[in-house]
Formats: C-alpha cells, structure tokens, sequence
C-alpha cells in the first residue's frame, strides 16, 4: 500500500516538476498568473513563514495604471470625478535556500469637488477625529506602498521562519482654504513560524505590530479672510470654528496576532486562519503646546477558510471569510494649566463617547477549466453580508446600514495563436447590493450644522442604496518574441453602477493597464 502511494506521489512530482519547467520556459500568460497566485494559499495569509507549502515558481510583473472615475454615487468626501496615474511591480525569487518576495507601487491621484473633509487623507480609515468644510474642493494626493516577504526553506524538515514588511505613505493637499497638508505612514511587520507536523498537516503562528502616524497642518492662502470648519466627534457631533484651521497629530500603535492550520494532499490545499489585533491611535492638537482630544481603540476579530481542489477537467477554488471590528472613540476633558510653570495642557478625564461597530461575511466560489499552467474559462460567484451599527452616546445619535451584495463573474481565455503564445482574456461581471435595514438620526443640539444636514445624511443615503453594477474587461497579452519568458499584456475595464435612489444617479471607472509578466 506504501509503494502504491510513494509511487502515485512521485509521479505527481515529476508531472508537477515538468509543468513547472514548462512555465518558466513559455513565461506566463495573466490567465497562468493569476492561477498561479490563487493556489497560493499561504502568501494570502499573514504568515510569510508558509512560503515553503507554496508552488515555488519565480515570477515578476511591471504594470502601468491610469484610472478615471466619475458619477455621484459616492460617498460625501469622494470626489465627484477622480483620475489617477500609477506603476506597480511584484516579483518572486526562489532562491533555494530562501524565498523573497517584494512589491511597489506608486499613485498620483487628482480628486475634483470632493467634500467634509479639511484634515486627513483618508476620511474612511476608521478615525472619527478630523476636520471637516462645507466647501467643495479639489486635491492631489500620492500615495507609496512598499511590501516585502522574506522566508526560509523548511529546517529538519519541520520548521520554517518568515517575516513580511509593508511600509505605506501618502501626501494630500486639499487645494482650497481652509487648506490642508496631511503626511501618513504605516510601518507593519509580521514575523512567523510554521511547523510541519507531517507532509500532509502543516500549522504557524505569526506576530503583528504596526506603527501609525499622521501629520495634518491646515492654512488659509488668503490670510485676510477667515473660514468657516468644523471640528468632528462622530455621527455629526462637532464643534465649529473660523480661521485657518488646526494642527492635528494622529500617532498609534497596533499589535496582535494569527495562527494558521493547512492541509495539502497532490490534488487538495486547504489553509484556515484566525487573527486579533488592536490598535490604539490617539489625536493631540497642535505641536507647540499639545492637547489630547481624542483616541481610538480599534479590535479587529477576522477568520477566514480557503480550499483549492485541482482536477483534470475543472478546477474548484472557495474562500469564507469572516470579520468583526469594534472601534470604541474616547473623548478627553483638558484645562490649560496658567501656573507659573505653564506645563501646557492637562488631561482631566477621559471616556468612551462613541462605538462603531462592523460585522461582515464574504464568501466565494469558483469552477475553473484548467489548460496548462493556465485557465481556458472560470465562472465566480460571490457575495458579501455586511451589518454596520455605529452610536454617539451621549446626546444618543446613530447610523446603521444592513446589506447583502452578489455577484457573478465569468472569463473565457482565448487562444489567438500559439506562436507568440497570444491569449485574449475577456471578463464581464454582473452584481446586485440590497439594503435590508438602515438609516440615521441625530439627537443633538446642533441639527441644523451641514455635518449634520447633508455630510452624514448624504453618507447614510449611500451606504443604505439599492444598486447593480455591470463590468467588462478585456486583456490582450502575447510573447515579447519567440521562446522568451516575457509577455506583454494591455488591458482595458469599465464598470458602471447605478443606484436606485433617487438622491443618486450613478458611478462609472474606465481603468487601462499596460504591462509585462517575465
């Protein structure tokens, strides 16, 4: 029975050994790589120390993007039409005795008459603290991601020790007083082990920190004319001022952990997941003399299954996951301290003033007709379960959305010619968004403040709409010449979505891509 089943293993080796040859001579086409990447469950997860379970074949991509967006379906501080230009790269190196993986991409972003936001670069990143303007306005933005894995080959045949960094930076300039010039950055490293128990039954365990920071500085270009914002608190809560704005200083810290138990057999990998971290940012205003005024305390709960089942005639690919996030935003009472030693402010009590709170489900599943080291056709279909309750305390404000979002996507390969290995990868997609419960309402003083009036009713307004969306894409890609590893590829995607409130008409994105895998 043993020799029936070294020999079945073995067999599967060389074919494995042989395919593998085989797309390192041919390179690979976007189909082949963007197989390539879905069976690798272990580089989806936080643990780069699973590398090893991985298939192990180098590759690399370069891709310039330019995107155009327009439509106002969108939220509040989106602006009504966007455009950006930008080039990434990835690549992976078997190199024996360690594996190593690196990506970057760069962004130029340019957003017209985008509103309620004066102070941060990304208003949706779970900060309820910043500055926000009735005024629409434009802004230029850049953004930098630099991400790297680095792992080791199985030692005694049991264990295997990885690392991944990311390293995140942006710049945005909202081009209008009160004005703004905001600078963030994420450092996130993740060190793991992995253990193999036996060829077949695999577990790890992985740490998280991260290092959170963002410098906000507002002006006015026209400083004999003061302006109108306000200081937000969640939910429409704010204070307003006049002037040129504030000084804000967000610095935090997130830690946390994952574990990982994978299961591999010749035609089946499964990988399941389970991770926690919490981060703790806090918002001081001013650099001269600091005030606290806020923090966050922001738990992430997520789990997730992911199966590949590979067969001669069609393939299967499913993915569960689930995520629970809660965000407790605490609120500080400070005096100036006017002794004679004028230690500048002092923090006299702090509490929890606002929660938000986010469950959601996603789940996908996928038949694919293998061909090669590529696909011929796959059929996807997918859907999200997403409930959101968020609450402001004391004065007892709330918003809240229920939604249920499917969606089908198909893609045919086809075969233009075989010399130049010349492919036609074409996609369309079809999805829905019901809204099953929702809404807003705020029960402060302050009702009449456009923070209230039309920033966070708008928002509730999109996040509680009915819509479709409807998508193609095409991707053209051949050989750079005869026998080489490089393949060229030009792609062009449109999606439109319309939503079916009346407030609201739609949302369209024209993306092109040009690039090379090698």
């Amino acid at each position: 029975m043993m020799n029936k089943i070294t020999k079945k293993l073995l067999a599967c080796a060389i074919v494995c050994a042989g395919c593998s040859t085989q797309a390192i001579a041919q390179g690979w086409t976007p189909a082949g790589m963007e197989w390539l990447k879905e069976q690798r469950l272990w580089f989806q997860s936080q643990n780069a120390a699973g590398t090893v379970f991985d298939n192990t074949d180098n590759y690399s991509d370069v891709k310039l993007n330019y995107q155009r967006t327009g439509g106002n379906f969108a939220r509040p501080q989106e602006g009504a039409d966007e455009q950006s230009i930008g080039v990434s790269s990835e690549g992976f190196l078997n190199l024996d005795d360690a594996y190593v993986w690196g990506a970057f991409s760069f962004r130029q972003e340019n957003k017209w008459d985008a509103g309620y936001n004066a102070s941060i670069t990304d208003p949706f990143r779970g900060m309820p603290y910043y500055v926000a303007d009735k005024y629409l306005s434009d802004w230029r933005n850049q953004y930098y991601d630099l991400s790297f894995r680095a792992a080791t080959p199985l030692y005694w045949n049991r264990v295997a020790f990885g690392i991944e960094g990311t390293y995140q930076a942006s710049l945005a300039a909202k081009q209008r007083d009160p004005r703004v010039d905001t600078r963030f950055y994420n450092l996130e490293l993740k060190p793991g082990v992995t253990y193999a128990i036996n060829p077949r039954h695999r577990v790890g365990a992985n740490f998280i920190y991260a290092s959170i920071k963002e410098d906000s500085r507002m002006s006015n270009s026209d400083s004999y004319t003061d302006q109108d914002y306000y200081e937000l608190y969640g939910l429409g809560v704010a204070v307003a001022g006049i002037g040129s704005g504030r000084t804000t200083n967000y610095h935090g810290d997130k830690v946390g952990a994952a574990v990982q138990y994978g299961f591999s057999c010749p035609t089946v990998d499964l990988l399941l997941e389970g991770s926690y971290t919490m981060k703790v940012e806090n918002v001081e205003v001013s650099y001269t003399s600091p005030k606290k005024d806020a923090a966050v305390n922001d738990q992430t709960v997520q789990a997730a299954v992911s199966l590949i089942e590979r067969g001669e005639r069609t393939s299967h690919s499913f993915r569960l996951g689930y995520t629970y996030r809660h965000i407790d935003g605490i609120q500080y009472i400070s005096q100036r301290d006017n002794s004679e030693a004028m230690t500048g402010w002092i923090a006299l009590y702090h509490n929890v003033r606002s929660t938000y709170e986010t469950n959601a489900v996603d789940v996908r599943y996928a038949i694919i007709r293998p061909r090669g080291e590529e696909y011929d056709w796959r059929v996807d279909l997918a859907g999200r379960y997403e409930k959101q309750n968020d609450t402001y305390l004391m004065p007892r404000s709330t918003k809240n959305h229920e939604n249920l979002y499917v969606e089908a996507c198909g893609k045919k390969n086809f075969v233009l010619g075989q010399k130049l290995t010349r492919r036609l990868l074409v996609e369309a997609h079809a999805a829905y968004n019901k809204n099953l419960n929702g809404g807003y309402h705020y029960g402060g003083s302050n009702a009449d403040y456009v923070t209230v009036t039309e920033m966070e009713t708008l928002d509730a307004l999109y996040l509680t709409s009915d819509y479709y969306r409807l998508g193609l894409s095409a991707t053209y890609s051949q050989q750079l010449k005869e026998h080489s590893h490089t393949h060229l590829f030009a792609k062009a995607a449109f999606d439109y979505t319309h939503a079916q409130e009346d407030r609201f008409s739609h949302r369209s994105v024209l993306s092109v891509s040009l690039g090379c895998n090698f």
